[in-house]
C-alpha cells in the first residue's frame, strides 16, 4: 500500500503488538506513568496527560487471558495524527465522545463523531492514518484481542460464524475491515462504567478484565442478532434435501462437526443458503443445533456413567469444563455435579 504520509504530515507510530511501548508512542519517550497495578491477571498503567500536551488521562490495560485495553478520557491541545499497526489484533472500540478521521487507505476515508462502537480489523502490513483534532474531547474504551480470543468467547468455530461478524474477525476481502454500529443502552452503560471505576490495586483489574469482556458478549451477541436476514428464505426440493442431509451429517458428527464453509461445498449449496435455509426448515441455527446435541448427550453420560466431568466435556466436544458447566447451566439449570446427585 502506497504510504499515507503525504495527506497527514508527520505522524507518531503505535505498534499494538507492541503494546508494553505505548507510552512513548503516544506521550513521548520520557512519559512516566502515575500509577502502576500488577496482578496474577495482568498489568495496568495510569498516565496523566501534561498541560503542554493535554488534559485528562488515558490507561492502558494487558491482560494474561489475550486482551489489551485501553481507557481514554482526555483532549489533545494540538491534535495528533497516528500511524496505527494492528498486526493480527481486532480492535473494539467503544466511544462515549469521539471525533477522529480515519484514514484505512487513500481512498478509504472514515469520519467518526457520534457516541457509537465499531469493529476495526485491518489487515498485517496494512497502514492505517488516524487523526485526532486539536481540543477534541475522546472518551472511549478499546478492547483489542486476537480472533481465537472470540471463537473461545462465543463457543463457535471462526469459519461457522454468522457473515458479518465471520467477516470482522477472519477479514478474507483483502481490504481494511471497519464496521460501525450504533450504541445500545446497555454498551454505553458498561462503556462508562469501565471508564469511571475508582477501583484501586488487584480488584481494578479483575473489574476491568471483567466488565471488558461483558462489552464484548454483548457487542458481540449484537453482531450476530440484529443483521440476521428474514426467516423466510425460498428453498426447492433440491435444497430441502440438502438441509435435511446437512441435518443428518450433524447428528453423526455433532463432537468434531465440519465447518459451515466444508459442509456447504459438501452438500452443493451457497453459505447463506446453508445458513439461513437451515434455521428456516429446523427452526434453529447450526451452532445452536450442535450445542443442543452436545449438551443433550453431556447430560446422557453424567447421568448414565462415572465419567469425570472433564471426560465428559471432551466427548461431547466441549475444550474447556467451564464452558461445559456453562452450557449445561444455561440449558438445564443445573450444573454437571448437580446432575450427579
Amino acid at each position: 500500500m502506497d504510504k499515507l504520509t503525504d495527506m497527514t504530515g508527520p505522524y507518531t507510530i503505535f505498534d499494538w503488538s507492541n503494546f508494553d511501548e505505548h507510552s512513548k508512542y503516544l506521550l513521548g519517550a520520557n512519559a512516566e506513568p502515575e500509577w502502576i497495578i500488577e496482578s496474577p491477571l495482568g498489568t495496568a498503567s495510569n498516565y496523566n496527560l501534561h498541560a503542554e500536551v493535554g488534559s485528562g488521562r488515558m490507561e492502558f490495560v494487558a491482560l494474561l487471558r489475550g486482551l489489551r485495553v485501553i481507557i481514554f478520557d482526555c483532549a489533545w491541545t494540538n491534535g495528533r495524527t497516528f500511524h496505527v499497526e494492528d498486526g493480527d489484533w481486532i480492535r473494539f472500540n467503544f466511544s462515549l465522545s469521539i471525533d477522529i478521521a480515519m484514514h484505512l487507505s487513500k481512498t478509504k476515508l472514515v469520519n467518526a463523531a457520534t457516541p457509537s462502537w465499531r469493529i476495526i480489523n485491518n489487515l498485517p502490513g496494512s497502514e492505517c492514518i488516524e487523526i485526532i483534532p486539536p481540543h477534541s474531547k475522546t472518551v472511549w474504551v478499546t478492547i483489542c484481542c486476537k480472533p481465537p480470543f472470540l471463537s473461545e468467547l462465543t463457543g463457535i468455530a471462526l469459519d461457522d460464524m454468522p457473515d458479518l461478524l465471520r467477516s470482522a474477525i477472519l477479514n478474507d476481502t483483502h481490504d481494511s475491515f471497519h464496521e460501525l454500529f450504533d450504541f445500545t443502552a446497555r454498551l454505553n452503560a458498561i462503556t462508562a462504567d469501565i471508564i469511571r471505576t475508582d477501583l484501586t490495586g488487584g480488584l481494578r483489574i479483575s473489574y476491568i478484565e471483567a466488565r471488558s469482556i461483558e462489552l464484548l458478549c454483548h457487542a458481540i451477541d449484537h453482531v450476530m442478532h440484529s443483521n440476521e436476514e428474514p426467516a423466510r428464505v425460498h428453498l426447492t426440493a433440491a435444497d430441502e434435501k440438502a438441509l435435511h442431509e446437512a441435518k443428518r451429517i450433524l447428528l453423526s458428527q455433532f463432537v468434531d462437526p465440519p465447518s459451515v464453509t466444508a459442509l456447504s461445498r459438501r452438500l452443493g449449496l451457497n453459505r447463506n443458503k446453508l445458513y439461513y435455509g437451515f434455521k428456516a426448515l429446523h427452526a434453529t441455527t447450526i451452532s445452536e443445533f450442535i450445542q443442543d446435541l452436545r449438551l443433550d448427550e453431556g447430560k446422557r453420560l453424567l447421568c448414565e456413567t462415572d465419567l469425570p466431568v472433564s471426560e465428559v466435556a471432551d466427548r461431547v466436544g466441549f475444550r474447556h469444563q467451564c464452558n461445559f458447566s456453562t452450557a449445561m447451566k444455561k440449558r438445564f439449570g443445573l450444573t454437571p455435579s448437580q446432575f450427579r446427585r
